[in-house]
């Protein structure tokens, strides 16, 4: 009896690695594109915690409003849907759900800038205003030629810097979306 069991634990064990080509072989930290293809700009990010309060609407003397961005440009569907689905969550308060659709999004289409931005205002109306600046910078550096989302991140991070009582900051970050 223990021979069969035996037998069928071996023939079990066989099976699973039948067919299966070995891991690549290659040194630790190598990856498959090579890191100048993307260029070497980097983020600084920030996981600050902040108390939740309510969002005050910021007045200026010459008010800037953030144009109105259609759906990213994506051509993975996927990402297309969840980015939808976050801005309908998003519309109902429902903001960590809104994140979380909007990481995975990040996750499948990690070089659009749009995607990115939508995470950002999301984090900004979560209050994580120092995540959201981040995030808006990460967006500005994906959006080379698209002026209208770089203005609109600007403005975005202007908001932030305003929460965050920093008012030169904010003041050069409506500069560059003016200018």
């Amino acid at each position: 009896m223990k021979s069969i069991v035996l037998l069928a634990i071996i023939l079990l064990l066989s099976a699973c690695s039948y067919n299966q080509a070995p891991a690549p072989l290659g040194r630790a930290g190598e990856g498959n594109v090579p890191a100048t293809q993307y260029g070497s700009a980097s983020v600084e990010t920030y996981a600050i915690e902040k108390p939740s309060h309510e969002i005050q609407t910021l007045e200026y003397e010459e008010p800037l409003q953030a144009e109105a961005v259609p759906a990213p440009q994506s051509q993975n569907q996927a990402v297309v849907a969840l980015v939808d689905s976050a801005q309908q969550q998003s519309d109902q308060g429902k903001y960590n759900i809104a994140a979380s659709k909007l990481e995975r999004a990040v996750r499948i289409a990690p070089r659009d800038g749009q995607v990115w931005h939508e995470l950002a205002k999301i984090r900004y109306e979560q209050s994580k205003f120092e995540l959201a600046i981040s995030l808006a910078k990460k967006s500005n550096l994906l959006a080379k030629s698209d002026l209208g989302l770089q203005r609109n991140n600007w403005l975005l991070m202007a908001n932030c810097y305003e929460e965050l009582g920093k008012p030169d900051s904010a003041r050069t970050a409506r500069d560059n979306a003016t200018g």
